[in-house]
């Protein structure tokens, strides 16, 4: 996951920056010590780098881009948690605001963008193992003739959960009009 591509001691911890002609990375931000201490505890520790391990076991370079996606997101969802927070404490104005207001609801699809990109991630990263070592994916990959069957059953069960999804959401709007709860929150800030 991290661009590490030679094994030393006292690693820095690359941060965003391009990977160029496979193993340059530029415009990068390096927190010195910082890959040696989050690996082992240890500000002097050796990291092995990505030139120790097998080529066919290495795995794709694009995954640090994912994993730089995952956490940015995350920082940005926290970061406006912490300031909605603040801005309710306080009773603040701001988090109501049409621009604040936006950003939250990006998040929403930003949030769907974090889990995929960790799921890639994963998913992607581990290859070609299932359990480093151990087991390879060629090797666990099923021969069931039920594999059809599980299918369909969760392509109905996702519908089943939709469709109860769906109907409990526009019951609860039905009975609850979003323009008396705004109403009732107006006046309770005065």
């Amino acid at each position: 996951m991290e661009w590490h591509f030679e094994t030393e001691e006292s690693a820095s911890l690359t941060l965003f920056g391009i990977l160029e002609n496979g193993e340059e990375v530029k415009y990068a931000l390096k927190i010195p010590y910082a890959l040696s201490i989050l690996a082992h505890g240890d500000p002097n520790a050796e990291v092995i780098g990505l030139d120790q391990f097998p080529e066919d076991e290495t795995p794709p370079l694009y995954i640090h881009y994912l994993f730089m996606t995952m956490v940015l997101i995350g920082m940005f969802a926290t970061l406006l948690s912490v300031f909605y927070v603040m801005g309710s404490r306080l009773r603040s104005r701001f988090i109501f605001r049409r621009f604040f207001l936006w950003l939250i609801v990006a998040l929403g699809p930003l949030s769907m963008i974090a889990i995929e990109a960790g799921w890639w991630l994963a998913e992607v990263g581990r290859q070609p193992w299932v359990l480093r070592g151990l087991l390879k994916t060629k090797e666990a990959a099923t021969t069931s003739g039920q594999v059809d069957l599980m299918l369909y059953l969760f392509i109905l069960l996702y519908l089943v959960l939709g469709f109860a999804s769906a109907f409990v959401l526009i019951r609860m709007v039905k009975h609850n009009p979003v323009e008396q709860e705004l109403l009732d929150r107006q006046k309770e800030r005065r």
